[in-house]
């Protein structure tokens, strides 16, 4: 009887953490007006053949037209750079990066280093702007400062559902969304900001070592009591991080969630355990019920279908996953849990994980 109240516990209080997590979306608003301002966009690139090609074009088709495009090709072993010489924008070209410097990292600050205009806009060559993107993040910027945007994640394969709890855990653990937003980190995807308050800081050579990069040079900014929001994309400001099949996603998320997940204050990380063991909890309990023809069934299939919809009403303004993922979230789940102990055993035991053709140390 204890170990059914300590279920039914755990189950009431991961939707209650739910709750809190995503209370409020931040989402990114419809921009006010143009401002005027020089932006300089930033877009590190290591094998970005396929991608960049898309953000290149919508970079050409915004209505809000950006002071200069700046590609780094860091070191990239595909077309990288040929791409970006035909659209005309300007290129940097490394090809070692110094010792203690994460590749990305190093990419931004030779990139920055080489802008000329008042505001940085830095984004990931996965992501996609429609024709007003680069004014709604400008005009927020302009308000606010320092942003960054967690873009709409646009799924086309089956494997890309299996980010489902990925993204969920990304946005509830960051803080962003609880009834008084923490804003624990950047997005590592766009991040805007004055290229003053950029180089006040040093840019990112505090951080030059850090492999997740966005919440380490949030912490610089906290360190300098340099305020900053977060918001969340829609389908006009959107990314598709895994294109290059599920092997990629298994690397991708290995190398950021366990150290992520590190650097979360503790209150903040009972509320993300509560809400993964609320979801663990109703289709474990729910297939062991129906196994034992134990009258419970009723209650746990209850709570199932109650998370089944829970998530459909917070997924569909994260990213485009189907209703299945919904229906089926145990598989989801099985990945995100996978992909964590890997990335905590690997962490752990000094390993390393490879990465765009580089095999990168997680951070202990």
């Amino acid at each position: 009887m204890i170990l059914f109240w300590f279920e039914l516990t755990v189950l009431v209080a991961g939707f209650a953490a739910a709750v809190l997590l995503f209370w409020r979306i931040p989402l990114l608003p419809r921009a006010k007006a143009n401002p005027s301002v020089k932006i300089s966009v930033v877009i590190p690139a290591r094998n970005e053949a396929k991608t960049l090609p898309l953000l290149l074009s919508d970079l050409q088709a915004q209505t809000l037209k950006p002071h200069e495009i700046i590609v780094v090709n860091d070191n990239s072993e595909d077309g990288t750079e040929q791409i970006a010489h035909s659209f005309g924008v300007k290129i940097i070209s490394l090809t070692e990066k110094p010792e203690g410097w994460v590749g990305k990292c190093w990419a931004c600050q030779q990139g920055a280093k080489a802008a000329t205009g008042d505001s940085l806009l830095f984004l990931d060559a996965d992501v996609r702007l429609a024709s007003e993107g680069l004014g709604r993040i400008a005009s927020a910027q302009a308000e606010y400062d320092v942003i960054s945007v967690q873009p709409y994640h646009a799924t086309q394969r089956w494997y890309e559902q299996c980010a489902l709890v990925f993204n969920l855990v990304q946005i509830g653990a960051i803080g962003a969304a609880l009834p008084r937003p923490t804003n624990l980190g950047f997005f590592g995807p766009i991040i805007a900001l004055s290229s003053v308050q950029y180089f006040a800081i040093g840019g990112h050579v505090g951080v030059k070592s850090a492999v997740v990069e966005d919440l380490a040079l949030a912490d610089q900014f906290r360190s300098a009591k340099i305020p900053f929001r977060i918001f969340v994309g829609d389908a006009d400001i959107s990314y598709r991080m895994y294109p290059d099949g599920f092997t990629a996603l298994w690397h991708g998320f290995t190398k950021n969630f366990a150290t992520a997940a590190a650097k979360l204050p503790a209150w903040l990380l009972l509320l993300v355990i509560l809400f993964i063991a609320s979801l663990i909890s109703a289709p474990l309990h729910l297939a062991l019920s129906l196994a034992a023809a134990s009258p419970l069934f009723w209650l746990y299939g209850t709570f199932y279908v109650l998370w089944v919809v829970t998530l459909f009403c917070i997924s569909r303004r994260i990213g485009r996953f189907r209703p299945l993922a919904m229906l089926f979230y145990p598989v989801p789940l099985v990945v995100f849990l996978a992909i964590f102990v890997n990335s905590c055993v690997i962490r752990l035991f000094h390993g390393k994980v490879q990465w765009k053709g580089r095999a990168i140390k997680l951070e202990r």
